[in-house]
């Protein structure tokens, strides 16, 4: 028997991780696909058809990343609802101009496939997609988030946007200041360019392998941001606000993590920093958990995956990520 060809995937976006690296992660599942699937990159504005015209094969399947914040993710595409081909999108934020969202759905895109990092908060602003929608939650990049085998010369870490969506994380910083030990990381911009010292990438990991304990939340929106995935797969205890997103990914609290609100983070930050063992267990199976489940090479499969179920006909690859 010989063995399947891989699909062969149009991917319209940009190399945008250059330009803003705090966006390497998102970048690093597209590459991830591109180790499973035999991929084209197109990378700017233009037309359909006149790019199908350059290309040296006829894809599978047209793969049309984010388009929000004015296309800084992915090029502008014109007449892709004329195109024959399967055609995939891929949504990031949710709440990111609806309008914009339903005029790209159901007119100037018509995606077959629209791939989607949340669940329940995209199926709540979208339902009538709900036979398009496929779950495609971010993964982790295994030679970066990693245990860097570091002192826990942290106690407590915050790090992220403080702006009014996250209130979970200005009710950390209220309650911990002052704590023994707790540092509170700045967003380093979603634009800002590359340079030593940066709080991207390395640094950022880095710098969660050192927590003992670190907090994240998935804002007003519910939405299971990478943080959620990064901090234990840097392994450390993650105390977070849950939502359903990341109950159907696997994390069990007082197995992989501690859920919290915004009344008891703080005792529960100061119990958990006092318990060792507890501590440690905890962090050990979210770590395990991240590592075996939650990879950008899992993710890659189930996005194969997912493209061939429609390309047989068989509808939808499946209703869970793990």
């Amino acid at each position: 028997m010989g063995t399947e060809k891989p699909l062969k995937i149009l991917m319209l976006a940009k190399r945008f991780a250059e330009a803003m690296p705090k966006h390497q992660h998102k970048f690093d599942m597209l590459e991830a696909i591109g180790r499973v699937a035999d991929v084209r990159y197109w990378t700017k504005d233009g037309d359909i058809f006149d790019i199908m015209a350059r290309l040296d094969f006829r894809p599978d399947m047209i793969f049309h990343y984010d388009f929000e914040w004015r296309n800084a993710f992915a090029p502008n595409i014109r007449n892709l609802d004329r195109a024959d081909i399967l055609k995939g999108c891929y949504v990031l934020d949710v709440h990111f101009d609806p309008a914009a969202r339903r005029e790209y759905f159901d007119r100037s895109g018509k995606p077959d496939i629209i791939f989607s990092a949340s669940k329940y908060p995209f199926l709540e602003a979208f339902p009538d997609c709900a036979s398009r929608f496929e779950w495609l939650p971010f993964g982790i990049n295994e030679s970066l988030i990693k245990d860097y085998g570091l002192p826990k010369d942290i106690r407590y870490s915050l790090m992220g946007l403080m702006d009014p969506k996250y209130p979970f994380r200005h009710a950390v910083a209220s309650r911990m200041k002052g704590a023994e030990g707790f540092v509170h990381f700045k967003h380093p911009g979603h634009r800002t360019p590359d340079r030593p010292g940066l709080f991207v990438k390395e640094e950022y990991a880095r710098a969660i392998n050192r927590s003992m304990i670190s907090f994240t939340c998935g804002s007003v929106l519910r939405i299971p941001v990478a943080k959620f995935l990064e901090i234990p797969g840097c392994r450390a205890l993650m105390l977070a606000e849950p939502n359903r997103d990341i109950e159907e990914l696997g994390f069990e609290d007082g197995v992989h993590y501690v859920a919290c609100n915004r009344t008891n983070v703080g005792t529960q930050a100061l119990y958990y920093a006092e318990a060792a063992e507890e501590r440690e267990q905890l962090t050990d199976a979210g770590y395990e958990l991240v590592h075996r489940a939650h990879t950008n090479e899992a993710r890659a499969r189930q996005f194969v995956d997912a493209v061939k179920a429609r390309l047989t006909g068989g509808g939808r690859a499946g209703e869970r990520a793990t």
